[in-house]
């Protein structure tokens, strides 16, 4: 039996073991054993137990690979005494893609700052803020914890979850959001059922993001046997282990590499108009993200730091014109934002006969498997927003604002596993497309009312940024297993949505009651982000907003530009341009890594004039090693940082 690589360049034989599913007790259980552990290690992590890292704020994650790395070598190593390995190529896959999923969720970007605001507006209420006064009565009790004698030990440590009261006082907010959070997932499951034929079969995207953990634990003997491979992996594991011990011994030399000017940039170099406009611009040089950017498409690599350089363009040239003086002008969120609706009506077009192809499946009288899991995929969707409509008015949104919100957040989602399948993008926060912020620019803090306000407050935690997002892990999944296992997958999914939602609760809480959250220093997530969220609603109803219509320009430009962009491609086949360059030009991850894509773009065409495809595929080769080498030495350090509770090297960011 044979079927496409994912670089679709060649056919790869897959043995007999591999068709069979990867859904096994072996590989069911051994994920779920791994979930507490990896949990631990993110969010000890990310919300500074030990210094700050952000393991989930770059694809794929360091952690997994890592993880799923030492379980490859424990396989050879089983295979060597008994002969024959533990698991199968489709089970560690399968390993991968659970675990990836699920280490979505331990996010400072997803559930472990939902936790963080559960209690925060109790405990940290004083006459001076007056939220007692303004929104107490509007906070759910079902969904917070508003005792303090519960959250004193939350906050001061010294204590345990696992005390009766205690207990009792989470188990009922963490069901019900965790419950939200499966629903979430599952429309996420539905919608890629939906698009998984059009995005793999027709248009066989190239998935970047997902080639590494294929080819490492599909294709093992062959990765490895290839010397560019053993060369890559060399440079990036020598450069992050000189940086480590240079970290401990600043007497040995390091090697440069990231963030040059630190988390502001080069941008504090520019002190005189219009140069100061400039904003945030950092200089970079990641060994795992050159690999990544040598996998992506030469037009994405070229489209996304030319677009970086236009928006900072943009930038001067509305500080030598006076027009930054207007409030958010050039308007380059809302740009962005419209760039995402004109790609997703793009996609819709792209893909309006494979749309037309699922309802004629869905009208045959005769049910093909196909069909019937399109009416699953459908009926899934319809049950999944009721469920979450019947929640959000639960909690104060109105029911007209609940299509709008969450049609936003859908589209959103869609256009960013568009992105993570056709560019591989590691970093991608989208964090300047805030829905919220939207919603109140269009119809005014009053406009919306206080229940809806405090709605949006609640709902923050999932559309303030997207670095960690499941739904292109999920996609990335269906591309990378077997279609034997690709049926049991979806059912699995679903069940790790649940373990992994409670298991957020657990892990958050065992931390947080032991060591307290006010001492967690290293990043200030364990507190910061409820100051953040209620200290904006406290503005948004002491200082009402007005609706503001001038914004609409840039999303009215963004969106015709988008559109203008894909219809020049479809034109011209030599078209360079793309809108996903534009969308994420003023994204967080743009402003540290640009530089590590105009490198890759020049690499890239150096090697594929000089040397054609045959060089290309050897760099493929070349790039895995990179990433891999990275995330083998950067995940060692930060594995010795959370066993030791010591602050090591931190490779990324």
């Amino acid at each position: 039996m044979t079927f496409l690589s994912l670089n679709d360049t060649k056919l790869v034989k897959i043995s007999s073991d591999n068709q069979r599913s990867g859904i096994t007790c072996k590989s069911i259980l051994t994920t779920i054993f791994l979930i507490p552990f990896s949990f631990y290690w993110i969010i000890a992590g990310e919300i500074g137990l030990v210094g700050y890292a952000l393991n989930t704020y770059a694809v794929p994650f360091y952690n997994v690979i890592f993880t799923v790395f030492i379980l490859l070598v424990l396989n050879l190593i089983y295979k060597k005494i008994f002969n024959y390995f533990y698991f199968s190529a489709q089970e560690l896959l399968v390993i991968y893609i659970l675990l990836s999923i699920s280490c979505a969720l331990p996010s400072i970007t997803l559930m472990t700052i939902l936790i963080t605001t559960l209690g925060h507006a109790f405990w940290f209420d004083t006459p001076e803020n007056e939220w007692r006064i303004l929104f107490w009565d509007a906070l759910p009790t079902w969904l917070t914890i508003q005792d303090k004698s519960i959250l004193s030990g939350y906050y001061l440590g010294e204590s345990t979850i696992y005390r009766t009261s205690h207990f009792l006082a989470w188990l009922r907010p963490a069901l019900f959001w965790s419950g939200f959070m499966v629903l979430l997932m599952g429309m996420m499951l539905c919608l890629n059922i939906l698009l998984r034929k059009q995005w793999i079969e027709r248009e066989r995207l190239t998935y970047p993001i997902a080639q590494l953990p294929f080819q490492l634990l599909g294709q093992t003997k062959t990765l490895i046997s290839q010397s560019f491979f053993r060369v890559g992996a060399s440079i990036s594991i020598s450069i992050c282990l000189l940086n480590g011990l240079h970290f401990l011994l600043p007497s040995l030399p390091e090697i440069p590499v990231k963030r040059l000017g630190g988390w502001k940039g080069l941008g504090d170099v520019f002190t005189e108009k219009p140069w100061s406009a400039i904003g945030r611009i950092s200089v970079s040089f990641y060994p795992f993200v050159i690999g990544l950017g040598l996998l992506m498409p030469i037009d994405l690599l070229f489209s996304s730091w030319f677009f970086f350089l236009f928006y900072k363009i943009e930038l001067i040239i509305s500080s030598l014109l006076g027009l930054s003086q207007i409030p958010e002008f050039p308007y380059v969120d809302q740009q962005c934002f419209g760039a995402t609706l004109g790609l997703f009506l793009s996609l819709m077009i792209l893909g309006w006969h494979h749309f037309q192809s699922v309802v004629g499946q869905l009208k045959k009288i005769k049910k093909s498997k196909e069909s019937k899991l399109y009416r699953v995929a459908i009926l899934g969707l319809i049950f999944c927003f009721f469920g979450i409509s019947l929640f959000s008015v639960q909690v104060g949104m109105r029911l007209w604002l609940i299509p709008i919100f969450f049609g936003l957040y859908f589209v959103t989602i869609i256009v960013l596993t568009r992105i993570r399948a056709e560019l591989g993008f590691p970093a991608h926060a989208m964090e300047h497309i805030q829905i919220d912020r939207l919603l109140i620019g269009s119809f005014g803090s009053q406009g919306l009312g206080k229940s809806n306000l405090v709605a949006l407050t609640l709902y923050r935690w999932f559309i303030r940024s997207y670095s960690s997002h499941p739904m292109p892990h999920q996609l990335e999944g269906f591309k990378i297993v077997a279609p034997s296992t690709r049926q049991h997958l979806y059912i699995a999914l679903v069940g790790f949505s649940i373990l992994s939602s409670v298991s957020v609760f657990w892990v958050m809480l065992h931390l947080y009651y032991h060591h307290g959250a006010v001492n967690f220093g290293g990043s200030g997530w364990s507190m910061q982000f409820g100051s953040r969220v209620f200290g904006e609603l406290q503005r948004w109803l002491t200082l009402p907003i007005p609706p503001n219509p001038l914004p609409f320009i840039g999303i009215v430009f963004g969106f015709g530009f988008s559109l203008s962009l894909m219809w020049m491609r479809t034109r011209f086949l030599w078209f360079p341009l793309h809108p996903v360059g534009f969308l994420i030009s003023s994204d967080w991850g743009m402003a540290y890594l640009w530089t590590c894509m105009l490198l890759c773009w020049a690499i890239k065409l150096a090697v594929l004039r000089v040397f054609g495809l045959k060089g290309v595929l050897k760099l493929r080769y070349f790039s895995f090693g990179l990433i891999l080498g990275d995330f083998l030495a950067g995940g060692l350090w930060s594995f010795i940082s959370i066993i030791f509770q010591k602050q090591m090297y931190n490779f990324w960011p």
